[in-house]
């Protein structure tokens, strides 16, 4: 029965050694808590530096939201932005390495099967979804890369079923990901590039073409699966993008169906 049940254990751990930004499974992971299956003491140091940096990267988080770091006393606007800078890449090597060792914790720690999930379990599943929404996120803020963050959305799922905030992120980005008629009509000729990226969202880099013979840089927007996209154009003069200029909801239209097998 024992030798049974370390075979199912072993198997679930194998399946769970993948990228934090690729499991996808509907089990969760294991615990070393309150008493729970292995109560070792580098699980339970392991488990506090956890704690730990998953409150000091929520705190750092908040001050980037909030604007950065406070003014410093001395060097002004230029200061500033150096701490922030500063205060961003630090939250970046920070978020990098409690990413990886929570990965690390949940596969030396994973679930037996027909059991259910324990308290701590449940928190490092629920720490991993908190990471994996702020991915998904910033796929979609800084690259307009709706399908990666599906992608993102679906296996944190996989993994954490009962979180509402994984199935609101993922009915957001599918509902974003294609541009419709009524979206697109918002942006006129006259827009700065903020304000329509404030109205569309940011356009995925492979989608943004210069064309600098004509002083101009176009953002393409996918319509659906099929190719087709709406276009939002710019005026350009050097390395500045200007005003829009005009719209074209038919820039680039489906291509046509080929011939079929005879």
């Amino acid at each position: 029965m024992q030798k049974g049940r370390g075979r199912r254990k072993s198997r679930l751990a194998v399946l769970l050694l993948l990228p934090l930004f690729c499991l996808s499974l509907a089990a969760g992971c294991g615990d070393a808590g309150s008493g729970g299956r292995s109560g070792d003491a580098g699980a339970e140091r392991e488990w506090k530096w956890l704690k730990e940096t998953k409150e000091k990267l929520d705190g750092e988080r908040r001050q980037l939201a909030a604007g950065g770091p406070a003014s410093p006393a001395a060097g002004g606007d230029s200061a500033r932005r150096r701490e922030e800078q500063l205060l961003q890449s630090r939250v970046q090597s920070e978020a990098a390495e409690f990413s990886r060792r929570l990965v690390a914790f949940i596969n030396d720690h994973p679930p037996i099967q027909g059991e259910p999930l324990d308290r701590r379990q449940q928190e490092a599943i629920r720490m991993r979804s908190d990471e994996e929404l702020l991915l998904g996120a910033d796929f979609i803020a800084k690259g307009g890369d709706y399908q990666r963050a599906i992608e993102i959305y679906e296996a944190a799922l996989a993994l954490d079923p009962a979180e509402s905030r994984l199935q609101a992120a993922l009915d957001a980005a599918r509902a974003a990901r294609y541009m419709t008629a009524e979206r697109f009509a918002q942006v006129k000729p006259g827009m700065k590039p903020a304000e329509v990226r404030q109205l569309l969202g940011q356009p995925n880099p492979h989608n943004v073409r210069d064309y600098t013979d004509r002083g101009v840089q176009a953002w393409f927007y996918p319509k659906d699966e099929s190719g087709a996209a709406a276009a939002v154009w710019f005026e350009r003069r050097g390395p500045e993008v200007g005003k829009v200029y005009r719209t074209d909801w038919g820039a680039i239209a489906a291509p046509a169906p080929g011939p079929q097998p005879g």
